[in-house]
């Protein structure tokens, strides 16, 4: 019965229920406050510079077909390029206009606006007898800003706003960074 008596102690111990703890809880509370804040300052993700001269933010290849002359400085706006795309060399070519401004401003007639790589753009449209014109205005630091204007005779306002955003996002592809 001595040498059973550290056998049963060893099954006992074996068989004994362990003594059940009570699991640790924590309790977190989150507080996540949200504010909404307007602004009327454009978005300017990263300021760019202008070049001096308009006519350096698009280039002949950046036209679907051959350009009618060299890009000139525009004569009714000031700091300007106009590009003249078709092969007639009239007032039926596509007529691209860029021009330097100043600060950005969103126009009175703006009907949409979007960003092109972080930076405000405000979309216009301007509708002439016979001719569509698109106005794409982007922002590009605190103090400078361009327009791209695409002139397009016999077109509807999808057509011109499509190859003002190319133009204006190709000339954004050109600005260097300050």
């Amino acid at each position: 019965m001595k040498r059973l008596l550290p056998l049963v102690l060893l099954v006992a111990g074996c068989t004994a229920t362990p003594v059940a703890t009570a699991p640790t809880t924590t309790t977190t509370t989150t507080t996540t406050t949200e504010t909404t804040v307007v602004t009327t300052s454009p978005r300017i993700d990263t300021p760019k510079k202008l070049p001096a001269d308009p006519c350096r933010l698009l280039t002949a290849a950046d036209f679907d077909s051959p350009l009618a002359g060299t890009p000139a400085p525009g004569p009714a706006i000031p700091r300007s390029c106009v590009f003249q795309e078709g092969n007639t060399g009239t007032d039926a070519d596509m007529f691209v206009v860029v021009a330097f401004q100043g600060a950005f401003a969103k126009p009175a007639d703006a009907v949409g606006e979007m960003l092109i790589e972080g930076h405000s753009t405000a979309i216009s449209f301007v509708v002439k007898p016979g001719v569509m014109q698109s106005v794409y205005t982007v922002a590009v630091n605190a103090t400078e800003s361009y327009m791209v204007i695409v002139d397009l005779p016999k077109a509807n306002s999808a057509q011109v706003s499509q190859i003002a955003l190319g133009k204006a996002q190709k000339a954004f592809k050109r600005l260097v960074t300050t």
